[in-house]
């Protein structure tokens, strides 16, 4: 009997100490893994953040200057042109339009007859419109007027024949005369010249702005013109005039006037240390 008493409690106690073994294996298994969890997790973060903190690519114009300059040009016009034009009234547009077209016929004979040919001279507009006519008493509308009106543009190369245009025009019955506008047939050459004293002038503050700070010009990378037209004169001041017949229009003196072209380049460069 106490044998078997012995037996039990020694079986007892075996099986207390296997539970307790396998639950230190538990919690080391559940330690170990967890462990291991959070180690990858931390690695795996540290991975996307050490992605996108790294140095990266920068964009080219972060390390640039953008610098402006002017360049101005005169220059001699070779063309002139004129506004020649007859306008006439009357009490329908069809009777305006006859008058106007016939007296501007008469004008366009008579340059053609003192040596300008038909190339040089356009025609710009024709048009015939009408003018209420009120009651000064009352107010209200009477009747309509009509005018009728021609005009035609004439580019001359010989400047002394500017101001015998003008008159033989209105002796042969234009009443709407206006120029001469200088231009240039051609201004490429004054424009190029224009373009490269921009283009210096930029550089030139570029390269300023540069050595100022300690680094050196790179490449062009931006190169922006922007483009004045000339400004264009009328005539005036004085010239050779022959005295002419009463009967005829004395020609108005004309001094050509130069042209002037401005150009303005706006320049983006790189910047190197």
């Amino acid at each position: 009997m106490r044998l078997t008493r012995v037996g039990k409690r020694s079986g007892l106690g075996a099986g207390v100490g296997l539970a307790l073994v396998l639950l230190v294996f538990g919690v080391a298994a559940c330690t170990s893994d967890s462990t291991t969890s959070t180690t990858a997790e931390s690695s795996t973060t540290s991975s996307t953040t050490t992605t996108v903190g790294a140095p990266g690519e920068q964009s080219p114009l972060l390390h640039t200057v953008t610098v402006s300059g002017a360049g101005h040009m005169s220059a001699r016009p070779d063309q002139a042109v004129i506004n020649i034009g007859v306008q006439n009234r009357a009490a329908t547009a069809a009777e305006a339009l006859d008058a106007n077209s016939k007296q501007m016929q008469e004008v366009l004979t008579r340059l053609k007859a003192d040596g300008i040919p038909d190339s040089a001279v356009e025609t710009a507009d024709v048009s015939v419109y009408g003018y209420p006519i009120h009651d000064p008493k009352t107010g209200e509308q009477t009747s309509i007027s009509y005018q009728a009106s021609n005009l035609a543009k004439v580019t001359l190369t010989d400047f002394s024949a500017i101001g015998k245009v003008f008159g033989a025009a209105a002796e042969a019955g234009a009443n709407n005369l206006s120029g001469p506008n200088w231009q240039l047939s051609d201004n490429t050459e004054a424009q190029a010249e224009a373009l490269a004293q921009a283009s210096a002038q930029a550089r030139a503050k570029a390269e300023a702005f540069a050595a100022a700070n300690g680094v050196t010009l790179g490449d062009v990378l931006v190169l922006t013109e922007g483009y004045s037209s000339p400004v264009y004169y009328y005539g005036r001041g004085a010239s050779t005039a022959t005295t002419m017949a009463a009967a005829e229009v004395y020609s108005p003196p004309i001094n050509p006037q130069t042209l002037d072209i401005y150009v303005n380049a706006t320049i983006t460069y790189e910047l190197r240390r």
